[in-house]
Order: C-alpha cells, then sequence, then structure tokens
C-alpha cells in the first residue's frame, strides 16, 4: 500500500447528493485479479474492471449512486464516459450519474503502484423511475484483467474472456485495510444544506390590514405546485413549517402531519415516487380569540436524476382560498382562480421573531380537527 493524496475530477457528469439515503460498503468486497501471493500481494502495474447491467422487467434507470475506492488508484468510467478517479484508498468518493434506459457498463481502470496488497471496493446503487433500486457491489460477478485494453470502458466492449475478479474478502474485516490506520472515511450522502427559513416569508391572505395584523379566526387554504426544471425528477421533500396559530400539511395529496407553533418549526422528510411535480397544501387555522396568523415555510426537493435540488420558500406567488374548499388537497386540483398570498414580512419579523429549527424530524400525524383526512405520506421520522 503506497499513499498518495491527490484527486482528479471529472466533470462529465455532474456530481450530487444520492437521492436514496444509505448508501456505503456494506456487502461490498475487495476483489482484485486471480493470482494474489501467497504474502497477499499483487505485482506492480495496472488492472481493468467491468459490470454490465441491464435493467429486468421493464425496469426504466435514472441514476446511478457510485461510491468507490482503490488500493492505490482509480479512474471510473460509466458508459464509456469518465467520472472520476482517486489515488488515496482511505478516502472514498461519491459520484452520482444519469443513465440510459439500455446497457450500462462501470468500467474501471486501476493500478498498483508497487508490490503490496492491492483492491477494489465499490457500491452502486440503481434508481429507478418507479422509485425502486438495486444495488451493485464488488464481488465475482465483476470481471478483471491484467493491463488496460483499448475500448474496455464502452458498452458494446466484449469481456467474455476475461477471468471473474477475486474475491480478497468482505469489508470492512478484510486484511490489510481493516487495521485502525486503513480506517476508510466515506464522504457523506448529501452536500446540499437542505432548506433555510431565512429567504421565507409569513403569508397570509387578503384579510391582513397590514403585516402582522390581527385576522378573522377560522382555517384557510394555501397551495403551492412546483414543476422542477427541465423535467428533472424529485423523490423527497425537506420541509420546515411554522404556522400562527396551526395546520395540517400534505404532499402530492398525502398527509404529512400537524403542528401547531410559530416558534418552533416542524421538521419532515416525506419520501414519495419520482416525480416531476409537486403540490403542497396547507389546511392553515387561527384559532379563538383570533390575532395575527400566518404560513411560514422552507422547502428542498431532492432530485435523483443527479441534477440540483428545487428549493423554494413560502413567498407571495403562493394562492391562497378563504375557506377550505373540498379537495383542495388534491394534487389535480384546480387553483387557477385563486388569488396570490399577501406577504407579512421575513425570518425574524414582527410579532413572531425568528423561528427555531430543530435538530430531529417530525414524525407523520393525523390530521388537525377540521382538516381533510388523505392517506399518510412516507415521512421520514
Amino acid at each position: 500500500m503506497y499513499h498518495r493524496y491527490t484527486v482528479t475530477l471529472y466533470l462529465i457528469f455532474a456530481a450530487c447528493i444520492s437521492c436514496a439515503a444509505g448508501l456505503d460498503f456494506t456487502g461490498a468486497n475487495w476483489i482484485w485479479t486471480p493470482g494474489r501471493a501467497a504474502d497477499g500481494s499483487y505485482p506492480a502495474g495496472n488492472v481493468t474492471f467491468r459490470r454490465d447491467f441491464t435493467a429486468t422487467n421493464g425496469k426504466v434507470p435514472i441514476s446511478a449512486n457510485v461510491l468507490i475506492t482503490t488500493d492505490n488508484a482509480f479512474t471510473l468510467y460509466v458508459d464509456g464516459k469518465p467520472v472520476g478517479s482517486g489515488n488515496t484508498f482511505t478516502s472514498a468518493h461519491r459520484y452520482c450519474v444519469p443513465l440510459v434506459n439500455s446497457c450500462n457498463v462501470f468500467a474501471i481502470a486501476a493500478q498498483n503502484y508497487q508490490p503490496s496488497p492491492a483492491g477494489l471496493l465499490a457500491a452502486i446503487q440503481i434508481r429507478y423511475s418507479d422509485g425502486f433500486v438495486d444495488t451493485i457491489v464488488t464481488d465475482g460477478e465483476w470481471h478483471a484483467v491484467s493491463g488496460t485494453p483499448a475500448g474496455f470502458e464502452q458498452c458494446a466492449f466484449d469481456d467474455s474472456s476475461w477471468p471473474a475478479a477475486f474475491v480478497e474478502g468482505s469489508y470492512p474485516t478484510t486484511a490489510p485495510w481493516n487495521a485502525p490506520q486503513n480506517a476508510i472515511t466515506v464522504p457523506p450522502d448529501s452536500q446540499n444544506p437542505g432548506p433555510s427559513l431565512q429567504p421565507a416569508q409569513w403569508i397570509w391572505t387578503n384579510e391582513l390590514t397590514g403585516p402582522g395584523s390581527s385576522v378573522p379566526i377560522g382555517s384557510r387554504a394555501f397551495r403551492k405546485t412546483v414543476t422542477i426544471p427541465n423535467g428533472g425528477l424529485v423523490v423527497q421533500a425537506k420541509i420546515l413549517i411554522a404556522t400562527d396559530n396551526a395546520f395540517t400539511l400534505y404532499v402530492n395529496g398525502l398527509l404529512v402531519g400537524s403542528g401547531e407553533s410559530f416558534t418552533v418549526a416542524n421538521r419532515y422528510v416525506v419520501n414519495f415516487p419520482p416525480t416531476s411535480r409537486v403540490v403542497i397544501a396547507v389546511y392553515a387555522t387561527n384559532v379563538p380569540p383570533g390575532g395575527p396568523a400566518g404560513v411560514f415555510a422552507a422547502f428542498d426537493l431532492v432530485t435523483c436524476d443527479c441534477s440540483d435540488d428545487v428549493y423554494f420558500v413560502t413567498d407571495g406567488s403562493w394562492k391562497y382560498n378563504l375557506g377550505t374548499p373540498a379537495g383542495f388537497t388534491d394534487p389535480n386540483y384546480n387553483d387557477s382562480t385563486w388569488p396570490l398570498a399577501v406577504t407579512e414580512g421575513g425570518f425574524g419579523a414582527s410579532p413572531w421573531g425568528p423561528t427555531t429549527v430543530p435538530a430531529t424530524n417530525s414524525p407523520q400525524s393525523a390530521a388537525a380537527n377540521g382538516a381533510p383526512n388523505a392517506p399518510p405520506a412516507d415521512v421520514v421520522a
């Protein structure tokens, strides 16, 4: 093993977070070519790996999230294009790569710098258009050959004569990589900051006579429809929401939960099948004896096609209704005649002051009294 510390990233594909959380090296094996010496070492030189992947049963793959490290160095290719490289095996790398609905190939050009142990370790999570995932790990299903054959990274390359990779052992128990000094640092699933209430606006209806003024008691309906740019797909919403006085929140017609605090936000993480359109509906109530009222929220829509997350907040682009019409939580409800919400002020505005963001997620909960019932959303507590 020989440590070096430079990393090159290829920007052919945009790197982004995994849309299915939790990808790690569980189940993966250290692999190399057959022919390991009795002392566990390999000669210096180049080794090439390939793993074909074709979706079955009519499934349409969207993207692959790749977690990879190599002792000593690697360059990763997907469908013939370079994605990234590294040469410090104690630092894993994470990539998100769009896939095509045909044959896909994961190919790796690896190198052992000097006679010593050598190994490739990888986990690949495939996301489908129906929301399901498959995971590929380094194991005996990979093909491996010494050298770097021309065109090895292309999907059409014929690797049928290559031997199966030699499985050296599973992660994290295989020597010498199980030694404390060889512990692998795995980058976090997400580099994105998540939703922020700082740019959000308190909103209500035209019953306001001024920012933070008293308004009639009762419940009002609010909606926001977000279409993902360029036909992108999202699979999760991270939400911060506070109201004066109470709310019930719906995402794409499903019940997320309820709350009744404007000093401490509710924090939700909601999963749903891949979609290019998200509809948020809020049943908000100003309770007796009345006074100021408002809805205050921020959203982060997490993509699964390697594009950037989509962020939005409560502002003057939301729509409201002075009642709570039947069916308003349905994503296909027609709100075209609803007026735009009235803004009252930003983070820390009077009379509410700063809103605290909790460190933990809120669980899915029942609708508030009087709010529409709906099937429960997939809320991550």
